[in-house]
């Protein structure tokens, strides 16, 4: 009787053992660029009662014009786009602007390291407080002197196109900056096949800067790629 009541207290114990974290697996290139160069990106931002979906588009734009590429991002089961956020950081990274953004919402993140997944080198935002790995994976301690080299993927071949004139832009309206940045990118998601995201960056012109020549340009733009 001693003993079965020993073996029982035993399995108890063990079941309620914690479980080791799990090690992160090998990063594709894609996932490894986004992890060492786009989240180490520099930031200055001032998101004031701004729309979730919306900052993640400022963060895209200001890493296009460090030559990083954009940031995809993948939204999890009850993660809403137009969740309203507001945070303010000046040459603050990427990760640390995310760490300020995301834990107003209670929401993590991880970048999706798939070889031949069309989301591999996306971010994936999800209900959690876990940053750049999945909830449950441990990072792994690396050297800070030591950077890995990473290519991105390549970009896809597309087939040039004559230049289109861009009218210019007064240097003492920062409206019609902004605007026309979103404007250029949403014309690059166009060339690149990518009329989903293009319609959406010109829709956030259209209804945010509605006075500025670069709306006009983006109802244009709207209508031909319907």
């Amino acid at each position: 009787m001693v003993r079965s009541v020993a073996w029982a207290i035993l399995a108890v114990a063990v079941a309620a053992a914690p479980m080791p974290a799990a090690d992160p697996p090998k990063d594709t290139s894609s996932a490894a660029f986004t992890r060492t160069k786009k989240l180490k990106g520099k930031l200055t931002v001032d998101f004031k009662n701004e729309f979730l979906k919306a900052a993640f588009e400022e963060v895209t734009s200001q890493l296009q014009d460090q030559k990083l590429g954009a940031i995809s991002v993948q939204y999890g089961v009850g993660v809403s786009q137009n969740t309203r956020i507001t945070y303010s950081g000046k040459d603050v990274t990427v990760e640390e602007a995310l760490d300020g953004i995301l834990k107003q919402l209670d929401l993590g993140y991880h970048v999706v390291s798939k070889d031949k997944d069309r989301y591999d080198g996306w971010l994936h935002v999800e209900k959690g407080t876990h940053r750049g790995y999945p909830a449950g994976v441990t990072a792994p301690k690396t050297d800070p002197k030591a950077e890995p080299k990473v290519e991105p993927k390549p970009e896809p071949k597309v087939e040039p196109k004559p230049p289109v004139p861009k009218p210019p832009v007064p240097s003492d309206d920062p409206d019609e900056k902004q605007a026309r940045l979103r404007l250029d990118l949403a014309k690059e998601c166009v060339e690149m096949g990518k009329k989903e995201d293009a319609g959406r960056l010109l829709k956030y012109v259209v209804k945010n800067f509605p006075q500025t020549k670069a709306a006009a340009e983006a109802k244009e733009l709207m209508e031909k790629i319907k």
